[in-house]
């Protein structure tokens, strides 16, 4: 502990007096905390902005988009860049409940064989997720044959 004042030659009785080293050992534990605190408010910060933000990206062959329409939703399925779905096989989800959407599209090949714009379907009520099975027939964009694709959502 630091000296304390005696109380002669006019000093003040009881008062502990402190050395600047002293100082700085006591409040160097206080620090710490705090930029624990500020850390700790920081990730707190982050993780409430990144749980607002959208889901990220699938890197996969395939992914689906949601967007409100009505009162219902929308889901368009895109395929990556190297893959065409094919038409001639509609793509499905199939819901947890046993619900099947089929996804369609006007637009075509002249062939009709695949789906020159990404094919939509409309989910009742309002989701801004969705799980279930997407079952569809893709090809690689030079492969002669397609082939069954099955991603759990």
């Amino acid at each position: 502990m630091g000296p304390t004042d005696s109380g002669v030659a006019g000093g003040v009785s009881g008062r502990r007096v402190i050395s600047l080293s002293e100082a700085k050992g006591r409040n160097s534990g206080w620090y710490p905390f705090a930029a624990l605190r500020v850390t700790v408010l920081w990730l707190v910060a982050l993780a409430a902005a990144l749980g607002c933000a959208p889901a990220p990206v699938s890197s996969g062959p395939l992914r689906i988009e949601t967007a409100p329409a009505g009162a219902d939703t929308r889901l368009t399925l895109i395929p990556a860049s190297h893959i065409k779905l094919n038409a001639r096989v509609k793509p499905a989800l199939e819901l947890a409940d046993g619900t099947i959407l089929r996804f369609d599209s006007a637009e075509l090949t002249a062939d009709s064989a695949y789906f020159s714009a990404p094919p939509t379907a409309v989910l009742p009520g309002r989701h801004r997720q969705v799980r279930g099975t997407v079952r569809a027939s893709v090809c690689e964009n030079d492969a002669p044959v397609c082939r069954s694709l099955v991603l759990e959502l």
